[in-house]
């Protein structure tokens, strides 16, 4: 290799490495959060829209619209919504949070949280009556509204 094309490969590499920071640091958060991690125990992430790394869940992480959020092993997350529902997620869980609108003033609420896989327990504390309000968890196999209570919701389950 000549020395000019040694110095274009180091160039090119370079670059190549610095985008490749940019883009693992930059994530695509639309809004304001929607919830926060209440409670951890072992370890959890948070996957944002439009990044390509997980970001390590710790106690206070906000939670946005489109976020993924993944349980380990041994491991449980606890999200407290803006509306004062819970979602708790147990071990080897993956949820996204597909759908978040809450206006207290109209007295509406919509959630749709898709589980991917595992396990989530919630309580949804309160019913609103306007119009579109909604609190749903999609899984493969089934669809589930709750409007008010606890409730807990298996992948699996058909």
């Amino acid at each position: 290799m000549s020395c000019c094309a040694k110095k274009i490969f180091a160039l090119a590499l370079t670059g190549l490495m610095f985008l490749s920071v940019l883009l693992v640091q930059s994530s695509v958060v639309e809004g304001e959060p929607i919830g926060s991690i209440t409670a951890i125990e072992g370890e959890g992430y948070i996957l944002r829209k439009g990044n390509i790394a997980t970001l390590q869940a710790i106690l206070g992480s906000p939670i946005y619209l489109y976020d993924h959020i993944l349980t380990e092993k041994d491991s449980r997350v606890q999200i407290l919504f803006q509306d004062e529902s819970l979602l708790n997620l147990a071990e080897n869980t993956t949820i996204e949070i597909t759908e978040y609108i809450y206006s207290p003033e109209e007295n509406r609420r919509s959630a749709v949280i898709t589980l991917l896989m595992g396990r989530v327990r919630g309580v949804v504390g309160r019913s609103f009556a306007g119009p579109g309000s909604q609190y749903t968890i999609c899984t493969p196999n089934k669809i589930i509204e709750v409007e008010k209570g606890h409730y807990i919701v298996d992948a699996a389950s058909r």
